[in-house]
């Protein structure tokens, strides 16, 4: 019974924390930059409809899904501050 309490405690702390941070909502801040276009504060679902190099240049993770609309699978993750190729087809979220 003694580790049912400190665990419940830091359960419970967590799930305090994750609702005080802000949710994906938000735009990430910085530019997220597709075959050298400039995104401001993306946010959401973009589309990548060709062979496309996206540099993130945000605060946030670009997550790549493998069809349109941000709906399948997510086939890549473009950490800030990388650059990378996306196959055409593709969706990114950002938030």
């Amino acid at each position: 019974m003694r580790g049912i309490r400190p665990t419940f405690v830091t359960l419970a702390a967590a799930g305090v924390l994750a609702l005080a941070v802000p949710g994906s909502a938000l735009a990430a801040n910085g530019t997220l930059v597709i075959n050298g276009v400039p995104i401001a504060r993306p946010k959401g679902c973009i589309e990548i409809p060709q062979l496309s190099t996206v540099f993130n240049v945000t605060d946030t993770l670009a997550l790549v899904h493998n069809v349109p609309g941000c709906a399948g699978g997510i086939v890549r993750i473009i950490p800030p501050g990388l650059a990378e190729q996306v196959p055409g087809t593709h969706s990114i979220f950002m938030g």
